[in-house]
This record gives structure tokens, sequence and C-alpha cells, in this order.
């Protein structure tokens, strides 16, 4: 009779386990340098920012009539006093032509001591009276700017009312264009007036802006309990572009940078606060090294001490929990 075997089949489990994990070999890692470099720390944007402009007027009728001319097309480049619309005003225009001709026949009777001054001041009210009345029956433009709205066609009928729903013209100014953020709440002591910036607008080009702070707001908004933030305005060089109004923008603030310093990817580093560490590469095992860090920047961050320009950093992977003493093996 055959003697069978006194080795527990759980073991034998266990090392066939244990040979077809090192048939499969050891886990890969990446490695990156630790070297010297520029470094910068930086403050986002929590969402994306908005291109606003100095001035945006919402223009309409002053009287009620019905439109007789649109001057002026979408998209339009428009200068100061430039009449973009009319309504029927022909009554107007000749109420008004006769009060300038009676004001200045009393001016000229006054010199005469024909018409005391009395006279001249009435005669100037209802030239004035006049003149205000035609011109609510035009829209005309407040500054140089561009049409960004134009909701009126010629033969409607324009009303006045406290609440307009479209605005008949909207006029954009045309000076260099500002953007407006918001920040966490954490980052508000980070933020100066001042500082530089870049900002992206993906509706003009791929490459962002040089920009700078000109304003923060110190008052944090509540308005979403989670989400706390604070608002800040920066000045952008456009490179005499004419910036869309309305456009989104992400806004990355430079609050601190240093050159030519000892420098590591901001992947390869774990912890939090001032608990912060990596694994450094020791023959084919990693190590666990407690490092000091400076500036903390979104791609690299400067090492204070901890590290050595010759030791290779490994990255951490979504495939396996990196620790100290693992033996690994380093992709090339």
């Amino acid at each position: 009779m055959p003697r069978r075997s006194t080795i527990p089949e759980t073991v034998v489990l266990s090392l066939m386990v244990l040979f077809f994990s090192g048939c499969k070999g050891r886990p890969e890692v990446r490695t990156v340098p630790v070297t010297k470099a520029h470094v910068e720390a930086t403050v986002s944007s929590v969402n994306s920012g908005t291109v606003r402009a100095e001035r945006i007027t919402a223009l309409a009728f002053g009287s009620v009539g019905r439109v007789k001319e649109v001057n002026c097309k979408l998209g339009d480049a428009v200068r100061e006093g430039e009449i973009l619309a009319q309504v029927e005003n022909e009554d107007l225009k000749s109420r008004l032509q006769s009060a300038q001709e009676e004001y200045e026949r009393s001016q000229r009777l006054s010199k005469s001591d024909a018409m005391s001054q009395s006279g001249v001041t009435q005669a100037r009210a209802n030239y004035d009276a006049a003149k205000t009345s035609y011109e609510k029956s035009l829209i005309k433009a407040p500054y140089d700017g561009v049409i960004a709205e134009l909701n009126l066609e010629v033969g409607e009928l324009s009303q006045i009312t406290a609440i307009i729903p479209q605005a008949p013209i909207r006029i954009v100014d045309l000076k260099p264009r500002y953007v407006r953020a918001e920040i966490d709440e954490v980052d508000l002591s980070k933020v100066k007036v001042g500082l530089p910036a870049r900002v992206k607008i993906l509706a003009v080009r791929k490459e962002p802006f040089n920009a700078t702070v000109r304003k923060v707001v110190p008052f944090v908004s509540s308005v979403r309990e989670q989400d706390r933030t604070s608002e800040i305005e920066l000045t952008v060089d456009n490179e005499g572009l004419l910036l869309p109004a309305g456009a989104s923008a992400d806004v990355e603030v430079i609050t601190d940078t240093k050159d030519d310093v000892l420098t590591v990817s901001s992947k390869a580093l774990l912890g939090r606060g001032g608990d912060r560490y990596v694994y450094v590469l020791s023959g084919s095992r990693l190590k666990k090294v407690p490092v000091q860090i400076g500036i903390y920047g979104y791609t690299v961050s400067e090492v204070k001490s901890g590290l050595v320009p010759s030791d290779a950093v490994v990255l951490p992977s979504d495939k396996f929990e990196l620790s100290d003493g693992l033996r690994v093996k380093v992709l090339r």
C-alpha cells in the first residue's frame, strides 16, 4: 500500500503560489533623477475664471416709437457719439429746430436790451427740453466699443419698461480686458497684488498669456458650503489682441520661485505636511527616505534635505504599493 504524503495541502498551495509569483518577477518601477532646476510655487483658480471688459453697457431708447433706422451690425466697431439707431422722430426734430432758433433769437435780442434775461432763460429751458426729448429717440454709442448684442429691427415698436428682457443694443468697450477668478480660501494669504501669473484662454490660443494680480478681495464667499472661495482680478498682457469678453480663463498665480536648487518630481513625494518622504532605489530594493521640502510646485518641488543628486527616486505605481525593502525591477 503506497505511503500517504504528510505535507498539508495548504503548505503545498503556498509553495506553488510563491513559485509562480517568483516566475512572474519583481514589480516594475520607474525612477526620476534628483537634479538642480528652477522651481516655482503656484496657486490655481478653483474653477475657470472669466475674461471681463471694463465697461459693458445695455443701450435702449428713452421714448416710445417705431424704429426708423438701425445703423450698426453685430460685431461692428463704433465710435463715441455715433448714432446707432433711432425711432421715428420728425416731430421731435422740428420741435428742437424751432426751440434752437428761438433760443438763438432771444440771445440776440438780449444783447440789444430788447428781451429780458428771464425771457432768455425761458427760451433756453424750452431748447433743453426739446433737445432731451429728441435725444431719447436716439441710441448713441457712449464710448468707443464693439456691438456685442443687437436685438433691434427696423419697423418694430420700441417700448419703455422697468425691466428690459433683452437689451436692444449692448456695447463692450475696447480697453484691455481683465480676468476675474476664484481661489480656495486656504490660498488667500498667499496671493498678493503685483504677483505674476499665467492665464490660459482657450478661446484665443493654447499658450498662456502673462498676467499680474491687480486685486485681491479679502472676503470668503460661503455661498457653496463645501467650496469657500475668494475673488481675485488680473491684468492680462493681451499682446495686442482684443480678448473676447465672457471667455473662460484658467489662472495660475506664481507665489514664489527659486533658481538652481535641488528638485525632485512632485509625483514622487508621499506623506503630508511636515512628514514627507520618498522611496529611493538602493540596489534592487526600495529605501524609504524622509525629506524636507521647500517650495512645492506642480511638476517639481525643492528638496532642502534628505536627497543628493546621485539618488534615483521611485515614482508611485497604481498597480502596487511601495514599501521599504521591497525588491523591484527598474523599467528602462
